[in-house]
């Protein structure tokens, strides 16, 4: 192993033989390693002057190995792969790592986006980057490696796995409570502002349902909709009128005394939230290290 480099030949001129080898082609190694026909014809004549033995035959329009090339080239291409292999791999440990979370609006805002600095905290290395949409990404062409969605739990071609069922119920502020007329049973919510959270993915659990299943047949007196979760919380915060409050997702907010409950009525369906994960990428290390810390803020009180 004393001096290495006296024993080897010109290192340019290995990954330039590798690329001819490969492609049988003068012409095309060049391309691919963005120099012209005649330096790549130059670097494998130096090598060959250097081992002191011909490694290509010169066709018409292309090139052959001779033997000698045939038996020197499986050492040089193991050689440079091990080479680029181990050098992608401290690039890699020395590069900050990211994981890409797609989450639904409601649940980033409320539920993952105040948990975020604890993460971060205890994972400096890693970067986290949210996709926020009620509409379901394609995880895979996208190469986000996990999500937060409410659901069945039924997405093909997804592993999914419940964090948290979800419970609702009328919130509205302390200050609306206080300047509005009687709040105290189903029936009393007709005689307010609702505000409803619109869209596709969210007609099973709009004021019209909670309504009708604790036996309400008349209508509000004015019903407001937005297709945001944060734009309906804002208007109850705002003491404009009544949302329906997702439990644990507006848990801090009835903790801190910003939105009340006006009555212990409540309801369920059969959806939950859940971390889901695309059956065709296998989650990163760092990837891992954030599946793990979710479920554990999942079960945290």
């Amino acid at each position: 192993m004393h001096n290495l480099r006296s024993r080897l030949p010109p290192m340019n001129s290995l990954a330039v033989f590798e690329a001819v080898a490969r492609h049988l082609s003068l012409t095309r190694a060049g391309e691919e390693l963005f120099i012209s026909r005649e330096a790549v014809s130059r670097q494998i004549r130096g090598l060959e002057e250097y081992l002191g033995v011909k490694l290509l035959t010169r066709l018409h329009r292309a090139v052959a190995l001779t033997d000698a090339g045939k038996t020197f080239l499986p050492v040089v291409r193991a050689s440079l792969e091990g080479v680029a292999s181990a050098s992608e791999e401290l690039r890699r440990n020395n590069l900050r790592q990211k994981v890409t979370v797609s989450s639904t609006i409601a649940i980033s805002t409320l539920w993952l986006t105040p948990r975020l600095a604890d993460f971060q905290t205890a994972h400096p290395h890693i970067d986290i980057a949210v996709a926020v949409s009620d509409e379901p990404a394609d995880m895979a062409s996208e190469e986000i490696d996990l999500g937060l969605r409410y659901g069945d739990g039924n997405w093909p071609a997804h592993q999914a796995t419940k964090l948290f069922e979800i419970e609702s119920f009328p919130v509205c502020s302390p200050d609306y409570l206080e300047r509005s007329p009687p709040l105290t049973i189903p029936e009393d919510l007709t005689q307010h502002s609702l505000v409803n959270l619109s869209g596709r993915y969210h007609d099973l659990e709009n004021w019209r349902w909670w309504l009708d299943c604790h036996g309400v047949s008349s209508a509000p007196a004015r019903t407001l909709s937005f297709d945001s979760y944060a734009n309906v919380l804002q208007m109850a915060l705002d003491g404009q009128a009544i949302a329906l409050g997702f439990s644990p997702l507006v848990d801090t907010l009835l903790e801190e005394e910003r939105l009340v409950r006006p009555m212990q009525e409540s309801l369920s369906t059969s959806y939950s939230v859940y971390l889901v994960r695309p059956n065709a990428i296998k989650p990163s290390q760092e990837a891992q290290q954030f599946i793990e810390w979710v479920f554990e803020q999942a079960v945290a009180p």
